[in-house]
């Protein structure tokens, strides 16, 4: 008796201990070792995907294949979270629904290049990455375009990203303050423009459209009214000119209509006409 008492005394004791020390009760152990069951498999036959094709799933076995994922999934791998970041314009529901991954699905079902691609179909997307953060959540990030210009094409407005890429998913008028881009081939000449008249943010927020003349020169529009024709020569200098010119000359505040640069040596002006007295307004 003294022997049953003392044990079940000791039994007591180390419960106790068990307790006070965080151990989980028997269910739970029993789930933690079912867990770390099912991971020891699922990292026996991801080895052996890895021999037979390192670092991928594709070009082995299905049924290889197929036990893996069913392997992962009972050992608590599917897709609890759809994580989505770097948006700005684009909502993260809208991208979780093109993502098009529902709750519950094993998380190594999920094909990240298929789900990638989907994301990176929407308008203001440029690119996306997909990965997963075991063991439950998807996760994307996207790199939104960014309009630059607005392209006239065919009498139509349509913005545009730096790359020349239309973006579609709002109407312009709420990016009326963005230059008009016009002419054959401007787009692919737009690039430089832009990184000039980054060198000077002011002056160039001034520029209400540029036009792309006969596939060699640029020819900008200023909100004053001015016209500055730039010559053929790089973009950089050409515009570093323009500012100068404008600065020194004050051109944006005379009633000055035209600024020739085509010519390397000399700049040209041209006064707008003047404005008849009222008494000749008929």
């Amino acid at each position: 008796m003294r022997q049953m008492s003392l044990f079940g005394t000791q039994k007591q004791k180390a419960a106790r201990r068990s307790t006070r020390r965080g151990v989980p009760p028997l269910a739970s152990r029993r789930m933690l070792r079912r867990t770390a069951y099912g991971l020891c498999a699922a990292a026996l036959v991801a080895a052996l995907i890895w021999v037979v094709r390192p670092g991928t799933l594709a070009g082995v076995g299905d049924d290889i294949q197929a036990g893996f994922v069913s392997v992962t999934a009972d050992a608590g791998m599917t897709v609890q979270q759809v994580r989505a970041e770097g948006q700005e314009r684009v909502s993260a529901d809208a991208i979780r629904t093109a993502a098009g991954v529902e709750i519950g699905t094993p998380i190594f079902a999920v094909d990240l290049d298929a789900v990638r691609e989907r994301i990176q179909a929407m308008d203001w997307v440029e690119s996306a990455s997909v990965e997963r953060r075991l063991p439950s959540t998807l996760h994307l990030r996207v790199v939104e375009r960014v309009p630059v210009a607005l392209w006239q094409r065919n009498r139509t407005l349509v913005m545009v990203d730096r790359a020349g890429v239309e973006i579609g998913a709002e109407p312009v008028s709420r990016f009326g303050h963005l230059p008009v881009i016009v002419g054959d081939g401007a787009l692919l000449r737009m690039p430089p423009l832009l990184d000039a008249m980054a060198t000077d943010p002011t002056l160039s927020g001034r520029v209400k459209a540029a036009i792309w003349i006969g596939g060699r020169r640029w020819t900008l529009h200023f909100d004053s009214g001015l016209e500055a024709k730039l010559p053929e020569s790089e973009i950089g200098p050409a515009w570093a000119r323009l500012v100068r010119e404008i600065s020194d000359r004050r051109l944006l505040d005379e009633h000055i209509a035209v600024v020739d640069l085509r010519l390397p040596d000399r700049t040209i002006l041209r006064a707008r006409p003047p404005v008849p007295p009222a008494d000749d307004r008929t």
